[in-house]
């Protein structure tokens, strides 16, 4: 049985997702160094990080698979 799950949001604009979860959701969060925040949404928990060129989109995925 899966009770939880850590997710990781990859985006063009992480500092304003990261904002929305923080100021607008409240969603509780830790900073585990250099700006990387991990946001408690019990029982899982989300990151968010700035998309990167090499960072494959889903439909990318999918087109592979």
């Amino acid at each position: 049985m899966i009770v939880g799950t850590h997710a990781i949001i990859y985006s063009e604009n992480a500092e304003a997702d990261k904002e929305f979860f923080k100021n607008v959701l409240k969603a509780t969060n830790v900073d585990v160094g250099q700006g990387w925040l991990i946001f408690g949404l019990p029982p899982s928990e989300l990151a968010v990080h700035r998309k990167r060129k090499e960072t494959p989109t889903a439909a990318k995925y999918y087109k592979a698979i």
